[in-house]
């Protein structure tokens, strides 16, 4: 079992809260560190047998999902299902709608006395609007930006605790994953022997900002989004560049713009899913993929990862567990305020301040060389921020 003693700390916090009567239900990274913070919850009660988990192709690691069913989680079979010549996000939705399918077909739902919908992208909550619609006493968890503005626009039938837009995971949590990101993406480029002289960054919100921020000192690096001026446009962009790294969450490199990109350019994806760069067209060019993390190499580009973020890798962990226990605890801090919530309006709800705070100041006696440890970072803006976090207040920053 990965150790977060992050976890623990979280736990005792709350020590009057119990699980014995909870329902989970997932989209999760069927990974380590996913694993660990589930058998964490074991002790207050929690049954194993009361949990149904989603994963997706791109984040399952084999072995920790057959671990997970061997504790007696639901871990469904489909997390590892992956077809190269459909796009993800379509094929996903049918996914998540038979895993629900078939969630309810095994269990009685007026057994319980709280029901928990933990998501990572948005599908699965906006598929339960209407397959858990009616039921009473369901709390949503949403905790990534795309899955936030999925479900913003939608008539909500449960009130959703947003961890996504958390202060502490948007300070604390970006310029950790646009670290990993960055390594990952750097060690691909040696391998394929490239050395990238012009990187382009699509999408400056918080990953796309601090992915710029431990880049610019050591390579010429160029930011566009579609909300900045710039004296060149997109086209003029893709023309020059080498490197090209996804960061917006949507479709920033549809294919009808390939034909702008310069001969061995190198794409990939920091944000989730395989839309970024419209990955299915370039994966239907090629036969006989058989695994979501190959690189694919097409009329003269190279798209890492099979077009999905390179953070994820098929290990048994995408982040290091001492550091992506932050998001960790932030999530297990989410299901805590949903046992103790109770007649909630339908709405988005923020993760609890106090326990945003709690989680800060114990994680950063955990890594109290944070400033340092996420690279090259501008250390007066991190500095602003952590006081902006502290007193429990921030700007909205919106990151597409």
């Amino acid at each position: 079992m990965v150790k977060m003693p992050l976890l623990e700390h979280i736990k005792s916090f709350h020590p009057s809260i119990s699980l014995d009567n909870v329902l989970v239900i997932g989209c999760q990274h069927i990974l380590a560190t996913t694993h660990s913070m589930l058998r964490s919850l074991y002790s207050l009660g929690l049954n194993p047998q009361n949990i149904f988990l989603l994963g997706k192709c791109y984040s399952t690691n084999s072995s920790v999902w057959q671990e997970m069913r061997q504790d007696g989680i639901n871990v469904s079979p489909l997390s590892s299902f992956f077809d190269s010549n459909q796009a993800f996000d379509s094929q996903f939705r049918r996914i998540a709608a038979q895993f629900l399918e078939h969630t309810l077909s095994q269990v009685d739902l007026s057994k319980f006395n709280k029901i928990i919908l933990i998501d990572d992208g948005g599908q699965l909550l906006s598929l339960s609007m209407e397959f858990f619609k009616g039921y009473k006493n369901i709390i949503g968890i949403e905790q990534t930006t795309s899955g936030y503005e999925k479900i913003n626009s939608s008539l909500l039938q449960f009130p959703v605790i947003n961890v996504a837009r958390s202060q502490a995971k948007l300070i604390y949590e970006s310029p950790m994953i646009a670290e990993i990101v960055v390594k990952k993406a750097l060690r691909r480029m040696e391998m394929l022997r490239r050395n990238p002289e012009q990187i382009l960054i699509i999408g400056n919100g918080v990953i796309g900002s601090a992915i710029y921020a431990a880049l610019h000192n050591d390579y010429e690096v160029q930011v566009y989004d579609k909300n900045m001026n710039s004296n060149l446009n997109f086209e003029d962009h893709l023309r020059s560049a080498d490197l090209i790294i996804g960061c917006t969450g949507e479709t920033s490199l549809p294919y009808g713009k390939f034909k702008y990109l310069k001969k061995g350019c190198v794409l990939f994806s920091a944000s989730s899913s395989d839309r970024e760069f419209d990955a299915v067209h370039i994966r239907r060019k090629t036969k006989n993929i058989k695994n979501c993390h190959d690189d694919i190499a097409v009329e003269g580009k190279i798209l890492l990862n099979c077009g999905f973020p390179v953070n994820f890798d098929g290990g048994r962990n995408s982040v290091a567990p001492s550091k992506i226990q932050l998001t960790r605890a932030l999530l297990m801090s989410a299901i805590f305020q949903a046992c103790e919530m109770s007649g909630s309006p339908c709405e988005i709800v923020p993760l609890d301040m106090e326990m945003q705070r709690d989680v800060i100041s114990q994680y950063l006696q955990i890594h109290p060389m944070f400033i340092q440890s996420v690279g090259r970072l501008n250390k007066h803006t991190v500095k602003q921020k952590l006081l902006v976090a502290r007193k429990g207040k921030g700007p909205h920053q919106r990151s597409y």
